[in-house]
């Protein structure tokens, strides 16, 4: 599997890697660009509608809604209403093994950390939705030893949804890897003038079909995700460095400063000297 596209951002610490977040906040619209991780991300509707594309289907989500992403799924989602708002619990299933293997840890634990089968995609049932509503609780609350009680719960899960067989075979499908392949080369290469004929020749996908290919599993054209994940970095190196704006255009792919200010005012509805002031004034 191509693994240089996962996302990096640390869940968590390396002592505990289990984190939830909010959105949106200040920090997280409620929007996330298509990716995929390591560990298990479960996502749940607090209000409004959410889209939500996960290898390729794309569905929407309602308030209520308990999902699961599991490990290596290449997806992304976004606020369809006004009102939209989730939580985000992720974990790592590597961090709930035990040093000392037994029959549970080779029956069930280490092949989900393997990626072999994972989480149904709806918790629907009363039980493993009150579990995971039990661990957002604790999370927040975080009492005396809620470390050890999140592990408890997710074990709990894992039970439960073993008692019931409804874990779930995870087999990429070679489209999945086709996309994770041309999400590494614009990573890769987003700074500079990428030409379809490239990147199409290194996914090897015909450069005729590329077009089509990408629209079918990213719902957008191919230049319009890459202004976007250009504007992406932008937004990151607005609120983390002093680099001017035309620098930090050149540095993202755009041909020129102005061209990069018209391009992210119409995806960010503001400015990019107002979005770093914006930013200076949170950190303040």
């Amino acid at each position: 599997m191509n693994d240089k596209f996962r996302e990096s951002r640390l869940h968590g610490n390396d002592v505990f890697p289990f984190v939830l977040y909010e959105m949106p906040n200040d920090e997280y619209p409620l929007f996330s660009p298509f990716h995929w991780q390591e560990d298990v991300e479960i996502l749940l509707i607090n209000a409004g509608e959410v889209e939500l594309t996960l290898e390729g289907v794309s569905m929407v989500l309602y308030s209520g809604d308990i999902v699961c992403i599991n490990q290596g799924q290449l997806h992304s989602f976004h606020g369809l209403t006004s009102d939209a708002e989730c939580e985000i619990f992720i974990f790592s299933l590597h961090h709930l093994l035990f040093a000392q293997e037994d029959h549970d840890q080779r029956k069930y634990l280490k092949p989900m950390s393997e990626g072999k089968y994972g989480f149904p995609f709806y918790f629907e049932d009363s039980i493993t939705r009150n579990i995971i509503l039990q661990i957002v609780d604790v999370y927040k609350r975080k009492p005396f030893a809620f470390e050890m009680a999140i592990k408890s719960l997710l074990l709990q899960l894992i039970v439960q949804i073993a008692q019931t067989d409804a874990f779930i075979s995870l087999r990429p499908a070679r489209h999945s890897d086709v996309c994770k392949e041309i999400l590494n080369y614009i990573q890769n290469h987003y700074m500079e003038k990428i030409k379809v004929t490239d990147i199409a020749m290194t996914v090897g996908i015909s450069p005729t079909y590329f077009s089509t290919f990408f629209v079918q599993h990213f719902y957008q054209h191919f230049s319009e995700y890459l202004c976007n994940y250009r504007i992406e970095r932008a937004c990151a190196m607005l609120a983390n460095t002093s680099m001017t704006i035309t620098d930090i255009a050149l540095a993202t792919g755009f041909s020129s400063g102005s061209h990069f200010i018209r391009h992210f005012r119409s995806k960010m509805g503001t400015t990019p000297f107002s979005y770093r002031k914006k930013h200076e004034l949170i950190q303040n």
